[in-house]
């Protein structure tokens, strides 16, 4: 019988390097998937009436307006709400408009990274939670986790965020990205403390870092990750299922981080308009449990609100179901807590709203994100079910399955990117051109309501200044920046179709120049009239008022 000499053998190094980029091979992909889906998330919205939401919102044009006012060399005198957006909300979309063009591209780009952090973030939870599975299920695993939460915004499409459609506004960039980003980023920290048995300084510092700039620039993070952190951490020491070492290393951490976040905040106090505990109203319990169910049943209304309610009760359930299978089973202690933490989070941000008496949705955002962890622990946990049983065939097919969907999310992305792009970069706020068109050639300054001057504010030429005002022409110190304000000499009035003013306006200043109708809003232009002056004191001085005293 002839000899067969054997294969030659591959050298070490060689070995080592293609395996090296075989890893970063199935990392970009995972990444492309990851962007396939911030595309379609995007497009979804865009296309749809939620682009308002996004786009042209009096809360959503915040950080462009305040990249205009900087532009513009006004003073940094922002009033702002209890979330400040200086971390990480104010430099992402500052260095997002510096490559971009408009505010629609800079808030598109803003979503599109709001998303690839998230699945960064889901990623590296698939590494302390999966950490004997082979790279290609991490990255699978993470993809879906990211899929789950582009299903739910594909059931979005109304143009109100008082509603429970809360995945998309994580799109958006005044919605509380910051936090929920954050949220995620602790739980990584904390499974990674866990896992290890000890947290490490690094661990220990970047976790701190964390909690502290997070707290400082909006102090949900304390009641949405820092509190629910510890107390499930606390349970769980307590019942032996978790070393008491980390937990305490932890807590200790998360409890000086939040204080040392807290006390940031005092010299960053006249940038702050409402203290949070102005949002607390236990008197309220009923009314908002009534809200809720409102809320419930208008969104059962159709096809989509239902899917929608069915996958946020899909991620509570991953949550429950998860939590009891972990603990039957005395699996991993990580997998345990990333299966119980999303479900104290749920069940304290559900409690803590009703307790509080809110009837804002936005504060439920948790009840989106935080199930995603619960989704990987319960991922680990059929993985290894399924290892124990030796049953490889069924596995093959997983993977085959997860292949053609990452492949059809693929298409799916590179079919919808050219869209997408073309409607980002052609999108105009029409209503602002016709603003433009009247004060063509000239420097104007003009005041007026919320809801109708802040898109205005924000889309129009830089020639035209519009500041925000109530219905009596006092300064309204919220969201705006008033530096603006000092030595405005406003001439015209912007009424919108939705306004409501208590006097009429030309009760309160007299008759106006001229009028120009625009769609959805009309120009009461007192320039040359004695109401000019009348309403140049009634702003200017009121907002002197409110400088002085936030100590401005």
């Amino acid at each position: 019988m002839p000899h067969t000499a054997p294969p030659p053998a591959v050298p070490a190094g060689r070995a080592a390097r293609v395996g090296r980029w075989v890893a970063v091979g199935r990392e970009a992909v995972g990444a492309l998937v990851a962007l396939a889906l911030s595309v379609i998330a995007l497009r979804h919205v865009i296309a749809t009436p939620r682009v308002a939401l996004l786009w042209y919102d009096g809360d959503s044009v915040l950080l462009p307006l305040v990249r205009r006012s900087l532009d513009a060399g006004q003073p940094f005198e922002w009033a702002m709400s209890p979330a400040l957006f200086f971390f990480p909300e104010l430099p992402v979309y500052l260095l997002c408009s510096v490559v971009t063009a408009t505010p629609q591209q800079a808030l598109a780009l803003n979503g599109v990274l709001v998303f690839l952090a998230l699945y960064a973030l889901l990623r590296a939870a698939t590494n302390e939670l999966m950490p004997s599975a082979r790279r290609a299920a991490r990255i699978a695993v993470s993809c879906s986790a990211l899929g789950f939460v582009t299903l739910l915004v594909l059931t979005e499409s109304t143009v109100t965020a008082t509603s429970l459609e809360l995945a998309s506004l994580l799109l958006t960039t005044t919605y509380y990205y910051g936090a929920v980003l954050a949220l995620l980023a602790t739980a990584v920290l904390v499974l990674r403390a866990v896992r290890t048995g000890s947290a490490s300084v690094a661990v220990l510092v970047t976790l701190g870092l964390v909690a502290a700039l997070t707290t400082m620039s909006n102090p949900l993070y304390v009641p949405w990750s820092a509190g629910p952190a510890i107390l499930t951490l606390v349970l769980l020491a307590v019942a032996r299922r978790v070393p008491w070492r980390p937990t305490l290393q932890i807590a200790a951490t998360l409890t000086t981080a939040s204080v040392v976040g807290y006390l940031l905040r005092i010299p960053l106090r006249p940038f702050v308009s409402l203290d949070p505990s102005t949002y607390v109203h236990p008197e309220r319990m009923a009314d908002t449990l009534a809200f809720f169910a409102a809320l419930t049943d208008d969104r059962a209304g159709s096809a989509a609100g239902d899917a929608g309610l069915l996958l946020l009760f899909i991620g509570v359930l991953l949550s429950v179901g998860g939590t009891v299978w972990a603990w039957r089973v005395r699996t991993s202690r990580t997998v345990l807590v990333a299966a119980a933490l999303p479900l104290v989070t749920v069940v304290a941000v559900s409690v803590g709203v009703l307790v509080a008496g809110s009837d804002t949705p936005r504060y439920l955002e948790p009840v989106v994100t935080a199930p995603l962890l619960a989704l990987v622990a319960v991922a680990e946990l059929t993985r290894s079910a399924v290892r124990r049983t030796r049953v490889h065939r069924p596995l093959r097919g997983i993977r085959t399955a997860f292949a053609i969907g990452a492949a059809g999310v693929l298409v799916a992305g590179i079919a919808t990117a050219p869209g997408t792009v073309r409607a980002v970069a052609d999108a105009r706020y029409q209503p602002a051109a016709c603003l433009d068109r009247w004060a063509a050639g000239r420097d104007v300054t003009g005041v007026g309501q919320f809801w109708t001057v802040r898109p205005l504010a924000t889309y129009a030429a830089p020639n035209v200044e519009l500041l925000q005002v109530r219905d009596t022409f006092a300064t309204y110190p919220w969201l705006v920046d008033l530096g603006a304000y000092r030595g405005a000499r406003p001439t015209f009035v912007v009424i919108g179709s939705g306004d409501v003013w208590t006097t009429a306006v030309e009760d309160s200043l007299g008759e106006p120049a001229s009028i120009v109708h625009c769609t959805g809003f009309d120009v009461y232009d007192y320039a040359g009239t004695s109401g000019a002056a009348r309403l140049r004191t009634l702003v200017v001085d009121s907002a002197a008022e409110i400088r002085r005293q936030r100590g401005f």
